[in-house]
C-alpha cells in the first residue's frame, strides 16, 4: 500500500476519534462511597438462640437480616420465631420485620405480628391462645413481651379485642387492656314446664 493512503487513512480516523469524544460532553464527578449503616447482611436465616444450660431458647427463621453496628440491632424481615421460654411454655411468633438486640434481649415486631401459644404436652385441655396486631415489642431475656395498641385475641371459640396486652411467656399470664367482646346469646325458645 502507499504510505500516502496509510497517512490519510491515520488522519480520518483521528478526526472521527476527536470527534466522538468532543460529542460525549463531559465526564460525570466520580460516584462517592460513604460508609454503610449495616454491618453485615445475609438471606434465608436459620438461627438458633441457647440459653446459659446450652438448651435452645428460641429458633429464628427470616428471609433477610442486615446487623445496624451504630444501634447494635439485628434487623430482619419475614420473620417465623419458635420461642420456648420454659418447659411448659411454647410459642410461634411470625412478624412482617423485627429489630433484635442480642445483647440487651429488646426486640421489637413490626408490621402486623402473630402470636400463638402451642401446647407442650398433649395432658392439657387448654386451649392455645392466639393474638394478632401491628406492633409487639418485648424483651428475649425477661421473657414478657407487650403491645400499646389494638390486638385481636383467640381462644377456642372464644375472640375478642383489646386495646393494649401485656403477657409473660415464661409463666403463660396475659393481661388485657379495655376488652371488646361480642356476645350473641342463644335464641330464646319458650317451653312449657309442666
Amino acid at each position: 500500500m502507499n504510505t500516502r493512503i496509510l497517512i490519510v487513512l491515520a488522519l480520518v480516523i483521528a478526526v472521527i476519534a476527536g470527534w466522538f469524544f468532543q460529542q460525549q460532553g463531559k465526564i460525570s464527578p466520580p460516584i462517592k462511597l460513604e460508609t454503610s449503616e449495616v454491618d453485615y447482611e445475609a438471606t434465608d436465616i436459620k438461627a438458633v438462640q441457647t440459653n446459659e444450660q446450652g438448651n435452645t431458647e428460641y429458633e429464628v427463621n427470616a428471609k433477610s437480616l442486615t446487623h445496624n453496628p451504630v444501634t447494635n440491632q439485628d434487623e430482619m424481615s419475614g420473620i417465623t420465631m419458635n420461642w420456648e421460654p420454659s418447659a411448659e411454655q411454647r410459642y410461634r411468633i411470625q412478624a412482617g420485620s423485627a429489630a433484635i438486640n442480642q445483647q440487651t434481649g429488646e426486640m421489637r415486631l413490626s408490621g402486623g405480628f402473630m402470636l400463638a401459644s402451642e401446647e407442650k404436652s398433649a395432658a392439657t385441655d387448654i386451649e392455645p391462645i392466639k393474638i394478632s396486631g401491628q406492633t409487639l415489642m418485648g424483651n428475649t431475656k425477661s421473657r414478657q413481651v407487650y403491645s400499646n395498641e389494638p390486638v385481636k385475641v383467640e381462644q377456642g371459640m372464644n375472640r375478642f379485642q383489646a386495646s393494649s396486652m401485656k403477657a409473660n411467656l415464661e409463666t403463660g399470664e396475659y393481661e388485657f387492656g379495655q376488652v371488646a367482646v361480642s356476645f350473641t346469646p342463644a335464641k330464646r325458645q319458650d317451653k312449657a314446664l309442666f
